[in-house]
């Protein structure tokens, strides 16, 4: 009797993304969409949070699936947070194995990166203002990203390793500055491209055109 032997098949590691606000998850929704990343999962927090609870949430939404890799993703406007807050919750980060992917000021700088290289930190009525003047009709709400906005990743989605390097550059002087970094973006895309692997847009061409 022949015995044929199983083939052991590696379970595939997985992403989870918590968002801080529903409108941030319905984007990064949408990319998982065009880019077929099927190993991630987008989730947003089910209230507004401070810092503190968000990354606890975010810890116990991980906890519950067994994820590879977990980000919570906000603006700092979101949680309420400063910059040092952010510096000060790493440690508690660290404990609940979530990694923090932060925007200084707003969620909107992660759109500006499309199209600029900031030379210094703004505040967020100055970020949505130049991300309007290149996005027409731009607003950061959940209406937005499912009607006008719907299709806005897989247009910018071209230009993302441009977003990357303005984010790396901009981090460089910000940190020159004042000794942060504006956001860890880079990080969360080195960490995406390894959990996720390469983006497959090639299905939406015919649809989009």
């Amino acid at each position: 009797m022949i015995v044929r032997k199983r083939n052991k098949v590696e379970a595939k590691e997985t992403m989870l993304l918590v968002c801080a606000k529903e409108a941030e998850a319905i984007f990064f929704s949408q990319m998982r969409k065009d880019c077929r990343y099927s190993n991630l999962t987008v989730v947003s927090a089910p209230k507004e949070m401070g810092l503190t609870k968000f990354i606890e949430y975010a810890g116990k939404i991980k906890n519950s699936g067994k994820y590879t890799s977990c980000w919570a993703l906000f603006g700092l406007e979101d949680v309420k947070a400063t910059i040092d807050d952010v510096k000060d919750s790493e440690e508690l980060a660290a404990k609940k194995k979530v990694k923090l992917l932060y925007f200084n000021p707003c969620f909107d700088l992660y759109f500006l990166l499309f199209f600029t290289k900031p030379r210094a930190l703004m505040d967020s009525a100055s970020v949505r203002e130049r991300v309007r003047s290149s996005i027409e009709g731009y607003e950061l709400s959940s209406n937005y990203f499912l009607t006008k906005g719907l299709n806005l990743n897989f247009n910018l989605y071209p230009k993302l390793a441009e977003a990357d390097r303005n984010a790396r550059d901009f981090n460089d002087a910000v940190v020159y500055e004042s000794g942060a970094e504006a956001t860890s973006l880079p990080a969360f895309l080195d960490d995406l491209k390894n959990v996720c692997g390469k983006a497959d847009m090639s299905h939406n061409q015919k649809n989009r055109r």
